[in-house]
């Protein structure tokens, strides 16, 4: 992608601190090598990234508020399809804890 593009693609982000779920933030594709019992493959990988609330909480030896960063596994670049970055998501996840669908929320 040309840094023209890439320009155009930029826009103003701000997270609202009330919102308690998941903002995208982007995502990467791309293959790894695996290790299989007859040596290396190439797999397909889809990862989002998103914010997340963190719970706010506080004890004599910890302390956290706010947001946090997560990278999310997905099954196929399907799942962020039409999502811009800054977008309210709800999370759809398999018993793998992989996304499945993300769906704007609000």
């Amino acid at each position: 992608m040309s840094n023209e593009v890439k320009s155009e693609v930029k826009k103003e982000m701000k997270i609202d601190p009330a919102y308690r779920g998941y903002v995208f933030l982007g995502w990467a594709s791309g293959l790894f090598d695996a290790e299989t019992k007859t040596g290396t493959e190439k797999r397909p990988y889809y990862n989002m990234y998103v914010f997340s609330p963190v719970s706010d909480f506080r004890s004599d030896e910890y302390e956290a508020s706010g947001f946090k960063a997560e990278k999310k596994k997905c099954v196929s670049p399907d799942v962020w399809e039409g999502l811009e970055p800054g977008d309210k998501v709800k999370l759809f996840f398999d018993d793998k804890q992989k996304v499945i669908q993300a769906a704007l929320d609000g």
